[in-house]
């Protein structure tokens, strides 16, 4: 119904803002940051995070694919985003220069995976 209201089809991720809800493509979202209960979301559209008041475990069950994927306890990042694997801290840059930590299991899962890219 809203649908056919707007004539756009609905984005399929939702967050809760405390001001209401906000949608999002998967390819719009580049990571997620734990704060707290609560999430900063880091896209796209905005140079400043969007703060959503669900935990970064909520997101993890509810969104995770194989593009989204928990890399360290408190970050989700979108593997359409990556740019440069740092080897020597076993970080990853994501695009608009963001750098987060990876766990030493995802730091090899990232790794098998570029691996198999490169051959």
């Amino acid at each position: 119904m809203l649908e056919e209201m707007t004539g756009n089809t609905i984005k399929p991720i939702v967050f809760k803002t405390p001001t209401g809800f906000v949608y999002f493509d998967y390819a719009d979202i580049i990571l997620c940051s734990a704060d707290g209960n609560c999430t900063n979301v880091f896209n796209l559209q905005s140079d400043t995070p969007l703060r959503v008041l669900h935990n970064i475990s909520f997101i993890e069950k509810k969104y995770s694919t194989e593009k989204f994927l928990r890399c360290h306890k408190s970050h989700i990042i979108n593997l359409m985003h990556v740019e440069k694997l740092i080897t020597k801290s076993h970080q990853v840059q994501l695009k608009k220069n963001y750098i987060v930590p990876l766990s030493y299991r995802c730091w090899k899962r990232i790794r098998q995976m570029t691996e198999k890219n490169i051959s």
